[in-house]
């Protein structure tokens, strides 16, 4: 599995059409964007509606992903993009309550994270871009961590863990998965990525809509 296109290179036996291999994968997709909305319904400010809506992007486009194939680069560069968006929504509802402006050194550290991540996308596998949007998520999460109120500084840390474990699935699925599948063919394994995903965006939404 050197070259990753989605759907195609989850680890899960393809359907005869080429796409997602079961209605299930995608099941637990809707599931995911019902919870977001939800949420977003319960939203009172603008900029935590607009943390909820980029989430919901995000998974409605990662639910059309799993049903249809957009052929060259421009699934991956959509997918990309919306990743940026939450990553950006998640600093905009942290300045709004903190106030606080970051650093030069964690202004420079970030801009750095971007470059790498930019050029990652253009010239070296998913993995690294994959991981290095997840540090940049990561390290704002931490930064404003002492700031925010007590009820999110108790969901960072599971966040984070959440985080971590999508990609260290994703990692043993792009590498392993041909040795997954010989072992039983008909198990859909990329779900631990989608139950893992269920799990992170629920904890996210249901501390983060009153902040």
């Amino acid at each position: 599995m050197n070259e990753y296109t989605f759907p195609f290179n989850t680890c899960e036996t393809p359907s005869k059409n080429g796409g997602s291999s079961t209605i299930f994968i995608s099941f637990f997709n809707l599931i995911n964007c019902i919870i977001i909305i939800y949420f977003l319904s319960k939203t009172q400010k603008i900029q935590t509606f607009f943390l909820f809506f980029s989430i919901l992007c995000f998974e409605v486009f990662h639910l059309f992903s799993h049903i249809i194939h957009i052929p060259g680069s421009l699934q991956t560069n959509i997918t990309h993009s919306l990743t940026y968006l939450m990553n950006t929504a998640f600093f905009y509802v942290f300045y709004c309550f903190t106030k606080k402006v970051p650093n030069r050194a964690f202004v420079f550290y970030l801009l750095a994270l971007v470059c790498f991540d930019v050029y990652s996308l253009f010239y070296l596998s998913i993995v690294f871009y994959i991981i290095s949007q997840a540090i940049i998520m990561i390290s704002l999460l931490l930064y404003y961590l002492p700031l925010l109120p007590e009820s999110i500084q108790k969901a960072i840390y599971p966040i984070i863990f959440f985080i971590v474990l999508i990609i260290l699935l994703f990692l043993n699925e792009k590498y392993n998965c041909e040795k997954m599948l010989s072992v039983y063919a008909d198990f859909p394994y990329h779900i631990l990525i989608e139950i893992s995903g269920i799990a992170l965006f629920y904890i996210v939404c249901s501390r983060f809509y009153k902040l």
